[in-house]
C-alpha cells in the first residue's frame, strides 16, 4: 500500500485509476465534473436528437458512475466494440445512412462520447471528454445563432475550461478557485477574439457560410386553405426586419409580397407549376431603398416591399410574378440580409401574356354555384371591371361581413359558405372569395401571400415583421392601361388592420398575439429593447462578413485584400508571439542564486565526494558538525567555515569580507 501511495504521488495520473476495483474520490468527483459538463453541452442539442441516442448517452453516464462507486470492473474490450458499432449503425439507419449534416454528425459526437465514458480510467481519457463536450457546445451555433443563444455558450465554456483544469491538479482543485482561473483567462484571451473576429480574412461565397438544416420552420407556404393564414397570425415570431435608408412607407403601402397563388379547387389555393416570361415593372411614385434580414425559414422566398425594382442579382432574382426569389437549390436557411428597392405605386406595362390570362382565369367546375352566379350578375350590372371591382368591395363593406381571427369551419363550397351564411373570416377568406368571384366575371385574378404592415422599433430605426402580420390579397388585370392593380378585400371590411395594424382590427376578446405586452408601456419598451439588441447581434456579429468586413478596413483607411490582409494578420501575430515569448522568458528566467547559498553548496559537493553527502533533513550546523565528528583533521577549516556561514546567513549584519574568506577558505579546503 505504501508502495502504491508512493506511485500515485510520483506519477499524477495513476491518481486517476481504480485500485483493485476499489473507488477513487479523486477520480469519482473528477467523473462527475466531466459528466455534468457534457450534459450542459448536449442538452441545446436534445430537440434536435432522436430520443434513443440520449438515452443512449444518459444510460452511459448512469451505468459508468454506478461501476465507480460500486468499484465494478469496465466492460470487456469485446463488448464496448459491439455496442460501438451498433450505435453507429443506430445513427446511420436514424439518418438515411449518412453522416453528413449537422444532426447526424451531432448523433455520432454524442453516441461516441457516451461509449468513450465506458473506457475512462485516466485523466486522458477524461480530457478527450472534455473536448468532446467544447465540439458540442461550439455546434450549437448551427441550430441557433441568437443573442439568447451566446450566455448559455459561454457559460458552458467557462465550466468545461475549468472542469479541464480540475483534472490536471494532483489533488481537489477548490471550485471556487478554478472558476475564477479560468474566468481570468478567458477574459485575458477576449481581446486576441475579437481581433481575429474583425480582421481574419472573410473570403466571398459560402466558404463562411452555416450548413443547411434539415429541419423547417413553419411559415408561409405554397398554398392556401380557409384558416390558414388566421392560424398562422397568432405566431409573435419574427418573420424578418427591415431597415429603410430614408422615411419608411405609409403603413397602407407597407405590402410585402411572397408566394403568388393561381391553381384554386374550390376550397384551397395553389402556386402551381407555372412559369411566364418575366414582365418589366415601372414605378410611378416613390421609391425605397431598405436592407430586409430576413429569419431562416428554409424556403427560396425573399419577402420584398411590393414591388421590387432593383435587388442584388447574384443573389436573387425577380419572376414572372413579381415575387423575389433566391437561385435553386439556396434556400434561406440562415440569417440573410438584402438591399433593395421598391416602389409601392407601380405598373405592369404591356400584354397579358395569354398562358396567364388563362391559367389565372381557370374555376373549378361544380363549385362554389352560387359565389359564381352572383359574380356573373353583379359584373352584368357593372359598366367595367373596375366597376365591378368596386361593386364586390362595396359589398363587403357595406353588408354584414365580419373580420375575425377565429372564423368557423367552412364546408367543400368554401367560397359560397363563407358569402352565405357564415360571413365571418379572416384576410384568406375574402382573398379567396373576392379572386373566385372575379374570375367567374371574366376578369384574370390571383391570390398573393406575404406580410403587411410592421411595428416600427425606435431604438433601432427599422420594422419588425412577424408572423402574425400575415396577410393575404387579390390582384386582377385591368387592361393593358392599368396592368396588374392590387385589391385587398381586407382593407374594405376592417380598414384598421390595414392602417394600424392586426391590434386595432380585432376586439378585446381576440387572441391577438402579444396585445397585452404592447399595451403596457414598460413591457413593450423592454420588448423593443430586447429586439433592438437581438438586431444590432444578427447585423453586426452573425451577418458579419466579407462586406462589413471591407467597410470597416475603408474606415481604418485600410483598403486591403484578403490575401494582403491574411498576410498582415499572420505578420502581426508572428510579432505579437514573438514579443510575448521574449516577456515570458523574461519573467521567468532563472533567478541569479545567492553567491552564500552559491558557496556552501561548493562545499556540500567536495565533502560528498569523499562519503559526507548532505542529508535532506540537515541543516548547515548539524551537518559540519557530523563531518568534525569523523574528520577532526579538518576541524580547523570547518570550524571557522560553519561560524562564518552561521554570520552570514543569520547575521544581524554581514559583511563583504566575510563572504570573501568564506570562498577562500572552500577553496583552500583539501579533502
Amino acid at each position: 500500500m505504501t508502495m502504491l501511495r508512493a506511485a500515485s504521488i510520483l506519477r499524477p495520473e495513476a491518481s486517476s485509476v481504480s485500485v483493485r476495483g476499489r473507488s477513487s474520490p479523486l477520480l469519482a468527483q473528477r467523473l462527475l465534473w466531466v459528466i455534468a459538463g457534457l450534459a450542459l453541452s448536449v442538452l441545446p442539442h436534445a430537440r434536435h436528437l432522436a430520443p434513443w441516442v440520449l438515452i443512449f448517452a444518459t444510460a452511459a453516464a448512469a451505468l459508468r458512475v454506478t461501476m465507480e462507486i460500486r468499484g465494478w470492473p469496465l466492460p470487456p474490450r469485446w463488448l464496448r466494440i459491439v455496442v460501438a458499432f451498433a450505435a453507429l449503425a443506430g445513427v446511420l439507419l436514424t439518418h438515411n445512412m449518412t453522416l453528413n449534416g449537422i444532426e447526424a454528425g451531432t448523433a455520432l459526437l454524442v453516441v461516441m462520447a457516451g461509449m468513450k465514458l465506458l473506457e475512462t480510467t485516466t485523466v486522458r481519457d477524461l480530457t478527450v471528454i472534455v473536448f468532446l463536450s467544447y465540439f458540442a457546445v461550439f455546434a450549437a451555433f448551427l441550430y441557433d445563432q441568437s443573442l439568447v443563444q451566446l450566455p448559455y455558450m459561454l457559460v458552458a465554456a467557462w465550466l468545461l475550461t475549468a472542469t479541464l483544469m480540475r483534472l490536471h491538479q494532483t489533488s481537489i482543485m477548490p471550485i471556487g478557485e478554478a472558476a475564477g482561473t479560468t474566468a481570468k483567462m478567458l477574459l485575458q484571451a477576449l481581446p486576441l477574439a475579437a481581433l481575429l473576429f474583425l480582421f481574419f480574412p472573410r473570403l466571398p461565397g459560402q466558404f463562411w457560410a452555416v450548413p443547411a438544416r434539415s429541419a423547417a420552420t413553419t411559415g408561409l407556404s405554397e398554398e392556401m386553405s380557409p384558416g390558414d393564414v388566421s392560424e398562422l397570425s397568432l405566431s409573435s415570431q419574427i418573420a424578418f426586419r427591415v431597415e429603410f435608408e430614408g422615411p419608411l412607407p405609409p403603413p397602407s403601402q407597407r405590402y410585402w409580397r411572397g408566394p403568388v397563388l393561381h391553381d384554386f379547387d374550390g376550397r384551397t389555393w395553389r402556386r402551381g407549376n407555372v412559369s411566364f416570361a418575366p414582365q418589366p415593372v415601372q414605378a410611378s411614385g416613390p421609391t425605397y431603398r431598405y436592407t430586409i434580414t430576413l429569419e431562416p425559414h428554409q424556403r427560396r422566398w425573399v419577402f420584398p416591399l411590393d414591388a421590387v425594382t432593383s435587388w442584388p442579382p447574384r443573389r436573387t432574382y425577380r419572376t414572372s410574378e413579381l415575387q423575389l426569389m433566391t437561385p435553386p437549390h439556396r434556400p434561406i436557411t440562415t440569417l440573410k440580409a438584402f438591399a433593395l428597392e421598391s416602389s409601392p405605386q407601380y405598373k405592369v406595362p404591356g400584354a397579358l401574356p395569354p398562358g396567364m390570362r388563362y391559367v389565372d382565369s381557370l374555376l373549378p367546375r361544380g363549385r362554389n354555384p352560387r359565389a359564381v352566379a352572383l359574380a356573373r350578375e353583379m359584373r352584368a350590372q357593372a359598366a367595367s371591371d373596375a366597376a365591378f371591382v368596386e361593386a364586390v368591395l362595396r359589398m363587403f363593406r357595406k353588408q354584414e361581413y365580419f373580420y375575425t381571427l377565429e372564423p368557423p369551419r367552412l364546408e367543400a363550397n368554401a367560397v359560397d359558405d363563407f358569402l352565405f351564411n357564415t360571413r365571418r373570416g379572416f384576410c384568406e377568406h375574402f382573398a379567396s372569395a373576392f379572386t373566385m368571384m372575379a374570375r367567374a366575371a371574366g376578369i384574370p385574378a390571383r391570390v398573393v401571400t406575404g406580410y403587411q404592415g410592421g411595428e416600427y422599433n425606435p431604438m433601432g430605426g427599422y420594422l419588425i415583421v412577424r408572423q402574425s402580420d400575415a396577410h393575404a390579397w387579390s390582384e386582377v388585370w385591368l387592361g393593358e392601361e392599368r396592368g396588374w392593380v392590387r385589391v385587398d378585400p381586407t382593407a374594405a371590411v376592417a380598414p384598421e388592420r390595414i392602417e394600424q395594424g392586426l391590434d386595432a382590427a380585432m376586439s378585446e376578446g381576440e387572441p391577438v398575439p402579444g396585445r397585452l405586452l404592447r399595451q403596457n408601456t414598460l413591457l413593450s419598451q423592454i420588448r423593443l429593447a430586447w429586439d433592438a439588441a437581438n438586431a444590432f447581434w444578427n447585423n453586426q456579429v452573425v451577418q458579419f462578413g466579407e462586406i462589413q468586413q471591407r467597410w470597416l478596413l475603408r474606415r481604418l483607411d485600410l483598403d486591403l485584400g484578403w490575401q494582403q490582409l491574411g498576410l498582415l494578420l499572420v505578420a502581426a501575430f508572428g510579432g505579437f508571439f514573438i514579443v510575448l515569448s521574449a516577456w515570458l522568458a523574461w519573467r521567468f528566467r532563472p533567478r541569479r542564486r545567492d553567491p552564500v547559498a552559491q558557496v556552501y553548496g561548493q562545499l556540500c559537493k567536495k565533502l560528498g565526494r569523499i562519503g559526507f553527502g548532505r542529508l535532506g533533513f540537515e541543516g548547515p550546523s548539524d551537518y559540519l558538525g557530523r563531518v568534525l565528528e569523523q574528520r577532526p583533521d579538518l576541524a580547523a577549516p570547518l570550524s571557522e567555515i560553519r561560524a562564518l556561514y552561521l554570520s552570514l546567513r543569520y547575521g544581524p549584519s554581514p559583511l563583504g569580507s566575510e563572504l570573501s574568506r568564506l570562498k577562500f577558505l572552500v577553496n583552500q579546503l583539501k579533502v
